[in-house]
């Protein structure tokens, strides 16, 4: 399975942190995506600082 199927089919929430501190979190990632881009435009901010990744709620097993 794919790293973003994987990702998709679990509940949990999506993070939008910038040099690795959480700046605001959705369980939509659109929003989260749509934010990113506003608050930290690419041509503005080097693209290491700014990450989004999804914390799993519940139990999850690698297959």
């Amino acid at each position: 399975m794919n790293k973003e199927k994987y990702l998709k089919e679990f509940t949990g929430e999506w993070l939008l942190l910038f040099n690795d501190e959480i700046i605001d979190h959705s369980s939509n990632v659109e929003d989260i995506l749509r934010l990113a881009e506003e608050k930290y435009p690419e041509d503005k901010f080097p693209e290491d600082t700014i990450k989004v990744s999804k914390v799993l709620s519940g139990y999850t097993q690698l297959r």
